[in-house]
């Protein structure tokens, strides 16, 4: 029988859900404000303090997500959910040293690949033995197809003449077609029934979230200087916040059963 949680973790979340949102609100004021009154640097829009706030934030939910133990869903679910959290802090701690050496950032683009394979193998547990016995395949393949044409069409009218001719051109679509993959591995917890209904609901919505995000970190990478891509970099946390935080959420459980 899986146990409540104890009022020392639901006080742990509830402090770590308070720092999130402070900080959150905290960066996302600064820059907006910045914005609207027309004070951004268009060459070098997120300044220091946004940087650091940023990824401080990102640890406060590795904390969230390290900290699930015995209020998971099951035994098998946390230590995933650590791993996969783990490559995604570290992919925005060594995006903040390229302050250093530009190197970072690729070595940046590698933890967040490693962070979606954890992501899918996580979130698509119990996958395998739906697909062995579903009858519904047909829908499963569609919904995948129309994931596929939707970022497919996406990419070629936003993205693909500002990268034509450069490493972007193939860099964008692999991790894409992987991110269309987390996407949909998603959206199945909804199917399988592997997950709670609440959890499946904050995996399908931080994901969705995730994607909104990275996609806008594509864009951003693609464009030159100019408030186009001001707009983009400040957009991608309004979406990539909620994204890491509902991931995160999705490993407590949320109602004990007998």
């Amino acid at each position: 029988m899986l146990v409540d949680w104890t009022v020392r973790q639901k006080k742990q979340v509830l402090v770590l859900l308070g720092l999130i949102l402070v900080l959150t609100s905290s960066f996302l004021t600064y820059e907006w404000t910045q914005y609207a009154f027309g004070i951004v640097e268009v060459t070098d829009p997120e300044r220091l303090y946004s940087r650091l706030t940023k990824t401080l934030t990102s640890l406060l939910v590795f904390l969230l997500a390290i900290r699930v133990g015995d209020a998971g869903i099951n035994q098998a679910d946390p230590l995933k959910l650590k791993r996969a959290f783990f490559a995604i802090f570290l992919g925005d701690l060594l995006f903040l040293m390229d302050e250093f050496n530009p190197f970072f950032d690729y070595l940046a683009v590698l933890a967040f690949l490693a962070g979606q394979v954890l992501l899918i193998l996580r979130n698509g547990q119990g996958l395998q033995a739906y697909w062995r016995g579903s009858r519904h395949k047909l829908w499963d393949i569609l919904l995948g197809a129309g994931i596929l044409v939707a970022t497919g069409a996406l990419f070629f009218v936003t993205l693909y003449p500002s990268v034509k001719g450069t490493a972007f051109l193939y860099i964008i679509p692999v991790y894409a077609l992987l991110l269309d993959l987390a996407l949909w591995t998603a959206w199945m917890t909804l199917k399988v029934g592997y997950f709670p209904r609440a959890n499946a609901w904050l995996i399908v919505i931080g994901a969705t979230c995730f994607f909104i995000g990275d996609y806008l970190v594509g864009f951003n990478l693609s464009l030159s200087p100019s408030m186009a891509r001001v707009t983009t970099m400040y957009l991608t946390w309004l979406f990539y916040a909620p994204a890491i935080t509902l991931l995160a959420l999705s490993g407590y459980r949320w109602r004990t059963e007998e």
